[in-house]
């Protein structure tokens, strides 16, 4: 009897500091969400001191991350031969899974 209780409040212990790994990882990408910028990977603190508007206006209007979806759908919609030079490499980026044409 006094074995099963070890190894199930043992099996408990487990379980329950997994759900708090996970609400910690959770709450980790939350606050990524909330303070860096998904493109440029900088943090809010440097736009909120040197720039008008802030973090929020650098999220809405110079990376906003939809605006990239919304190019990247246009090059995939247009014909290949009606391509401008920096969309046909932008395109061959994005056929080859290579995200260097983001800014960083």
């Amino acid at each position: 009897m006094i074995v099963k209780i070890i190894i199930s409040n043992i099996l408990f212990g487990i379980i329950i500091d997994t759900f708090a790994q996970l609400r910690d990882l959770k709450n980790a990408k939350e606050e990524d969400k909330k303070n860096i910028c998904f493109i440029c990977s900088l943090d809010r603190f440097v736009f909120d001191k040197s720039s008008e508007g802030g973090f929020t206006r650098h999220i809405a209007k110079d990376h906003h991350l939809w605006f990239y979806v919304f190019y990247v759908v246009h090059l995939l919609s247009k014909d290949p031969s009606d391509l401008t030079g920096i969309e046909s490499y932008v395109a061959k980026c994005y056929e080859e899974a290579n995200i260097s044409w983001m800014p960083r």
